[in-house]
């Protein structure tokens, strides 16, 4: 199977047909949405060999590479049934525990402090877009995570990697892949080149990047709450890419309104997609409502994050088949826990599995 994503005005479209072809929900379309899961850990590693420990398997009591990245291969065409067709994937993953000591220790990067790529990433990550392909998927890869930057100082070395794996994701020849130049920009990386002003700067490096005269569909998620991208940012996008966090759905529902009215997207309007949010099934449907798409955000417990959702209520789970979330490592990436399971019925409520 070959599956290729496209955009036509603010509709996706694979294999030129739009998503979710014919199908209404409460009464409203959602055509050309694209319904999607944060999965920034599935090729997940440590380089440190003082954290590494904290992600072992319960049931092996060691840490597994390639099987998270097999397990996750292998949940996608679940996934799909339910009608889910994108997961973001990301180069230098997210936060697994926010407990200072591990989070500002732990390596989890796909390219070195000089930007070389590192070959056993880049074959996991190879593995995620063929299996996504045969799946009938897109992959929303997302490139730098601002706490593991802290190794690359260097804006050259930025550029370097930006135009690296965007080259490396056309040789691929796999055409189901979006881009996520920065997860987050915003003033809090404290880098100029990943802020708000700027990073329409790298979404453009992502542009110019062709092999054969094609290129990448580009954007970069904003943060959460009620930031959206500025104009320079808007104008330089291919599609749209929101974050929700800490939004009740009406705030959520707010946040796209505003950013429809701003004038580079009533210029020339473009897929929104929220690709990080919560596990609150009730803002799913408020985004679904306004025509957008949503993306489910379920860290799991063990790791010190607070949110709407308040994930230090209890540790780890201390059995492979009960752990929660898709974020905190390791990862079952079934569909295994209640909460998950409300999030993909509400998907298959919406689509029908199509």
């Amino acid at each position: 199977m070959s599956t290729e994503i496209a955009i036509d005005g603010t509709t996706f479209l694979i294999n030129g047909r739009p998503t979710y072809e014919g199908r209404q929900y409460k009464g409203r379309s959602i055509e050309g949405l694209l319904l999607n899961a944060r999965m920034v850990q599935a090729i997940f590693d440590d380089e440190c060999p003082d954290t590494v420990h904290n992600w072992v398997y319960p049931d092996t009591g060691v840490w597994d590479a390639e099987r998270n990245t097999d397990e996750f291969c292998a949940q996608l065409p679940t996934y799909r049934q339910h009608g889910l067709l994108g997961v973001t994937v990301g180069l230098q993953g997210g936060g697994s525990i926010y407990t200072p000591e591990i989070y500002q220790r732990y390596i989890n990067s796909a390219f070195a402090p000089d930007g070389t790529l590192k070959p056993r990433y880049m074959a996991r990550l190879r593995r995620i877009l063929d299996a996504a392909d045969a799946a009938g998927m897109v992959v929303i890869v997302n490139y730098f995570y601002v706490q593991q930057m802290r190794h690359i100082t260097d804006d050259a070395v930025v550029h370097r990697v930006t135009e690296s794996v965007t080259d490396w994701l056309l040789r691929t020849g796999r055409r189901n892949v979006l881009v996520d130049v920065a997860n987050e920009s915003a003033p809090w990386w404290n880098r100029p080149i990943f802020e708000p002003e700027n990073i329409h700067r790298l979404i453009d490096v992502v542009k110019a990047t062709t092999l054969d005269g094609r290129r990448l569909l580009v954007s970069a998620s904003t943060g959460g709450g009620q930031q959206i991208a500025t104009d320079a940012w808007m104008e330089a996008e291919d599609f749209s890419l929101a974050h929700g966090n800490g939004l009740m759905p009406d705030e959520l529902a707010a946040k796209i309104h505003r950013w429809r009215e701003q004038e580079p997207y009533r210029h020339r309007p473009r897929p929104i997609v929220v690709n990080e949010d919560s596990v609150f099934v009730e803002n799913l449907e408020a985004a679904v409502a306004e025509g957008a798409s949503w993306g489910f955000y379920c860290q799991g417990y063990g790791s010190h994050y607070k949110d709407r959702m308040d994930w230090t209520t209890r540790g780890r789970e201390e059995r492979y088949e009960d752990l929660s979330g898709y974020q905190t490592v390791p990862v079952n990436w079934g569909i295994n826990t209640a909460i998950k399971r409300a999030f993909f019925d509400r998907v298959l409520a919406i689509t029908g599995g199509a």
